[in-house]
């Protein structure tokens, strides 16, 4: 299934990594699952989004998400929505990576995602799981920040929207507070 698109935006990481990976110059959604045949690399698409940082001085946002996964949709939702999608452009490279797939659809997985997200310490995590990565490509935090350590995913109650909430400070520290504010309003009222 396709991921949705943010009005406005033309830069999309993950069809930036297949133009890279084809050679040819391609615009589309800022973010969205593969419709390569393969998807490209795991490792293409975090490198092209770690020079994207690079040049931006913003920070990237990994998701690892699949078709099936419900909460990974609502994740998508937020990326995509008109309140909150030009804010997180604004302060990350927005990264899709497809995991975990049904049998029936593994050829959408990225190569090598799974492993990534496993060396990120996420093998048991569930999705959605992301991580957020410096210009470097260093982990600067991840979704595994729950009290208990565990991941929040999609924040759909008040203690994972204040986990959420939390982590984006921690990770992206040149978010305002009207920013902020605007991204709690969003998680709160849709979870």
């Amino acid at each position: 299934m396709p991921r949705p698109s943010v009005p406005g935006l033309s830069r999309s990481l993950l069809l930036l990594a297949m133009s890279v990976a084809v050679g040819s110059a391609v615009q589309g959604p800022l973010v969205a699952r593969p419709a390569a045949d393969p998807p490209p690399a795991a490792n293409v698409v975090v490198a092209a989004a770690v020079k994207i940082a690079a040049a931006e001085h913003k920070v990237v946002w990994v998701h690892f998400g699949a078709s099936w996964c419900g909460w990974c949709h609502k994740l998508d939702a937020m990326f995509a929505s008109a309140e909150v999608g030009p804010i997180l452009a604004k302060h990350f490279v927005l990264t899709a990576l497809t995991v975990d797939e049904s049998a029936d659809k593994k050829a959408l997985e990225n190569a090598g995602a799974a492993a990534y997200r496993d060396s990120l310490g996420a093998a048991n995590a569930g999705l959605p799981y992301f991580a957020f990565l410096d210009a470097a490509g260093k982990k600067l935090g991840d979704s595994n920040s729950m009290p208990d350590g565990s991941n929040i995913g999609y924040p759909g109650n008040p203690k994972e929207d204040d986990a959420f909430m939390a982590l984006l400070a921690e990770v992206s520290p040149s978010l305002t507070a009207a920013e902020r504010a605007t991204i709690a309003a969003y998680i709160a009222t849709h979870p």
